[in-house]
């Protein structure tokens, strides 16, 4: 018993000894820790230092906002050395700066952040496949004039963005692309994806511009205009204009239509930064570009519209008017006089970039120089739908305009005001001058207070130049960098009106002093980014990440419950959502949200047809090609002659005889795509010359049927059947001759059409019979419709066949009085009104002939009272007001009031004013 008390006593003496020894050597690490922090007090004053970890330095080339309130590029090196990263930075700025002044770049300069990664190489230059290989961080190659990734470069790359968003950037921001800028003086470039574009130090890129052109391709999807590929929003393998995908842009300061790399590829201008470095960007690629850089998937707050600069026109061809063409019909105040007899339109076109109904107002008015008298006013009102579906932003764009018809009497001095309005905030977003507005720039320079009052440039920063119109109002955002706090600026304002050229702002930071990051650490960490690919069978879910020790719930509904244990995966196309908490036993729950979008299988078709052209009758084959459609998805296929029967073989293949007449049929294939599929034409043209049976005297023969004894009442025959019409149109029957070039020649062709009882006559000239008339050089062409007569001379014909380029109809239609005003009628009274149109394929209406003359005579029986020097012709405008035809006239002889006009309208037998 002593024993074990003895024992029992040494050990607490053992255990006392052994507490006071541990309590020694806490209490030296404890000296030793904080003789450290006195020794090294600057190692431990950045906050979340390891957040501020990246593989390679990192520098803000142009930040203007919260990265993720603005669209984020990141520009890396390639063949850039550990000696050459001050001038990849140098480089890089440049760069960047450029790329920034070209439009829509510049209006989006303060959405837009762009940082420099100096990724490290270790020799300089890129490499060439076949050719040299230096060892480069992102083993960049060239393949002709392409640069691309080789050996695992592009996941280095995106091992590098996910630095960026998980350490670097803003919380909660993603990197929307990624610009590899090659150290090689070589005229190089590339887009590969959405993620990644290339470019080099070419004298091409030297102000940015091959940059811009890249990331055009990356960010807005955009083609080059110059190739045959058709599947980009700038690109059509169509030119009818109800179905082209900028159709609702057509006519608009330069679009329409015009071949790209093929006969068979389209694009919207000769002239674009999409097809030519150095020309600016055209309308339809800007828009698109403007609607890519508020993708919600990358940018928190999105601009809600954007408004192509409004244009004053006078009426021009809508799809031949291209480029600066577009300028001969522009009207600004310097040549208002020019709008004079015009109908006079102030457009715009816009893109609503947001799922929320816009409400605008446009108005319109010319002021007389004397700055008082409103010689027109019109105003309307328009709501822009939402947009829902960001694969379909063209339910969610409308062309907007005002049309001032038959303007005149404007003078010199007079004052254009156009304006589009926000109906919600009452903010004027643009006016007719918005195109021609000065810029200004602000310069944001960035600089760190240090604790004695002092201050020096924020390090790893450049100044930031920012596009904005003149006499702006610019907001100042106050954006935090990374490892400092924004502390305020040098205007001490919130926003600040821009009146000079240049403006100098200065962002004024301190350091992050906060080493705990206790505040970070009780909030449970977990990162995601959107997913975005094609559908491919396969099952696709999303990409979230939690954070070490971290759990993950999810809900469909936003605010829960989360009860869901497994992510959601998705096999067809669509857009999903699915929203999580992410919870930790040490650490504070945290919500948030992922996105998922599976976007429809891309597909193409080709339409090929044997042969492409005949001479005369004959069968031609159609074989149509696919790529991206399975087997058994159906193809249809029409032509543009609905009287062609096509008679479907085996292994998607079409046959069709084709008569003996002169005329191209146009095929188009369609497949209309599916719930995975998107849909996909193609077209072909068949060229069929008629073949024809000499006779003794070679003569000219009608368009259809056989010939037949001259008279001054031809048969009426009806038109190809395509669709049904109030009355049949009668055909028309030149003059035949035994010798119709000798007679024809310097002959004026008359042909009359059979009077009806109903108030509207129609007559078919067909395209082959005015080829005829112009070759065989007809003086002109007159078409008799009882009381009306029109005379077209030789110029006219061929301006008409010029814009029409098909069969020709002529319309006289009978008008009602009651579409006159008060005033016109008094002037009018009962004497004749008529409305003359002229209509070619699809409903294509003729517009004002710029080259020769075109005489009307209408038939009016003069009253006792009243005096062949009283009586005129008038034009009607669409208020129902008329104007008198300078120097028309009464022919008592003939009983007719003639006159000569330059376009087809409506027209009115009136008296003196």
């Amino acid at each position: 018993m002593k024993n074990l008390i003895a024992k029992k006593n040494l050990i607490q003496q053992k255990v006392k000894y052994m507490k006071r020894k541990i309590k020694r050597i806490q209490a030296v690490c404890i000296y030793m820790m904080l003789l450290l922090l006195l020794l090294l007090p600057q190692t431990a004053m950045a906050k979340n230092t390891e957040k501020s970890k990246t593989t390679f330095p990192v520098q803000v080339i142009h930040k203007t906002g919260d990265d993720k309130e603005n669209f984020v590029i990141v520009i890396m090196g390639d063949g850039y050395t550990a000696g050459q990263q001050d001038q990849f930075l140098e480089d890089a700025t440049q760069k960047a700066r450029g790329m920034l002044t070209w439009s829509p770049y510049r209006e989006y300069s303060d959405r837009i952040n762009i940082y420099a990664v100096q990724a490290v190489s270790n020799e300089p230059g890129i490499g060439v496949y076949g050719g040299k290989s230096p060892d480069t961080y992102f083993h960049v190659k060239v393949y002709g004039k392409a640069a691309g990734f080789t050996n695992g470069g592009d996941e280095r790359a995106k091992a590098l963005r996910t630095e960026l968003e998980e350490n670097y950037l803003d919380e909660g921001a993603n990197v929307g692309t990624i610009h590899i800028l090659c150290n090689d003086t070589g005229s190089y470039g590339a887009s590969v994806n959405p993620l990644f574009s290339f470019s080099t130090n070419s004298e091409d890129n030297s102000d940015g511009m091959v940059m811009a052109h890249e990331t055009a391709h990356s960010i807005g999807g955009l083609g080059d205009e110059y190739e045959r590929y058709t599947n980009k929003p700038n690109m059509s393998d169509t030119t009818d204009p109800e179905k082209i995908k900028w159709s609702k842009m057509l006519g608009f300061r330069g679009i329409g239509i015009t071949n790209a790399g093929t006969d068979t590829a389209f694009a919207p201008s000769r002239e674009c930064m999409m097809r030519w470095l150095g020309q600016p960007f055209c309308e339809v690629c800007k828009m698109e570009l403007a609607r890519k850089l508020n993708n919600t998937d990358y940018v928190s707050k999105p601009a809600a519209l954007y408004i192509s600069d409004p244009e004053v026109s006078i009426p021009h061809n809508k799809t031949a008017t291209l480029d600066r063409d577009s300028e001969k019909y522009r009207i600004t105040e310097s040549n208002v006089t020019k709008a004079n007899d015009h109908d006079l339109e102030f457009r715009t076109v816009v893109q609503n970039m947001v799922n929320k109904e816009q409400h605008l107002k446009m108005s319109f008015r010319i002021i007389g120089a004397d700055g008082i008298t409103v010689k027109y006013s019109e105003e309307q009102e328009f709501t822009i739908p939402a947009l829902t579906n960001s694969y379909n932003p063209d339910a969610a764009r409308e062309s907007l305009s005002i049309v001032l018809h038959d303007v005149y009497g404007l003078t010199k001095g007079d004052r254009l005001d156009g304006k589009i309005v926000d109906m919600d905030t009452q903010e004027v977003l643009a006016t007719d001058k918005t195109a021609d507005q000065a810029w200004s720039t602000v310069n944001i320079h960035y600089r760190l207070k240090m604790e004695d009052g002092t201050e020096t440039d924020l390090p790893a920063t450049k100044t930031s130049i920012v596009h904005v119109p003149r006499n702006s109002t610019y907001t100042l955002r106050n954006p935090e960098l990374s490892g400092y706090a924004c502390v305020g600026n040098s205007v001490d304002q919130d926003k600040i009106t821009i009146t000079e050229d240049s403006m100098d702002i200065v962002y004024y930071y301190q350091e992050n002093n906060d080493s705990s990051g206790d505040e970070d650490q009780e909030i449970a960490e977990c990162t995601t980014r959107p997913v975005t690919v094609p559908y491919d069978s396969n099952r696709h879910t999303f990409d979230i990440r939690p954070g070490e020790g971290v759990n993950l719930r999810y809900s469909m509904k936003e605010d829960g419950p989360y009860t869901i244990e497994e992510l959601p995966a998705y096999t067809d196309a669509g857009k999903y959502t699915i929203y999580f908490e992410a919870s930790s036993d040490s650490a504070k729950s945290c919500y948030g949200q992922a996105s998922l979008e599976i976007t429809k299988a891309v597909t193409e078709l080709k339409l090929l047809a044997t042969p492409a052209g005949s001479e005369g009758a004959g069968s031609v084959t159609l074989k149509v090609l696919k790529q991206g459609i399975s087997a058994d998805e159906p193809v249809d296929i029409t032509c543009n002659d609905s009287s062609i029967t096509l008679v479907k073989k085996e292994n998607d293949q079409w046959t069709v005889s084709l008569p003996n007449k002169t005329k191209t049929y146009s095929f188009t294939a369609k497949y209309n795509g599916n719930k995975n599929y998107a849909g996909s034409e193609a077209a072909c043209q068949v060229i069929v010359k008629e073949k024809k049976t000499q006779t003794g005297s070679g003569a000219l023969e009608a368009p259809e049927g056989p010939e037949e004894p001259t008279t001054e009442k031809p048969t009426p025959q009806k038109p190809t059947p395509q669709k049904p019409a109030p009355e049949e149109p009668a055909t028309e029957k030149p003059t035949p001759e035994k010798k119709p070039d000798k007679k024809i020649k310097n002959k004026t062709i008359r042909i009359k059409c059979k009077s009806r009882k109903g108030k509207k006559q129609v007559l078919k000239v067909s395209k082959s019979t005015l080829n005829r008339l112009i070759d065989n050089e007809a003086k002109a062409l007159q078409l008799e419709y009882g009381n009306v007569i029109i005379t077209m001379d030789r110029n006219a014909l061929k301006e008409i066949k010029k814009q029409m380029n098909s069969d020709v109809y002529f319309h006289v239609k009978k008008l009602d009085k009651r579409i006159l005003s008060s005033k016109a009628g008094k002037i009018v009274k009962k004497r004749p009104m008529y409305e003359i149109s002229v209509t070619g394929a699809k409903k294509k209406t003729l517009g004002k002939l710029k080259k020769g003359k075109v005489t009307v005579k209408i038939h009016y029986k003069i009253s006792k009272k009243e005096k062949k020097k009283d009586l005129f012709a008038y034009t009607i405008n669409k208020k129902g007001n008329v104007k008198k035809i300078s120097k028309s006239y009464y022919d008592s002889k003939k009983q007719t009031v003639n006159f000569t006009t330059k376009s087809f309208s409506k027209f009115a037998v009136g008296g003196r004013l």
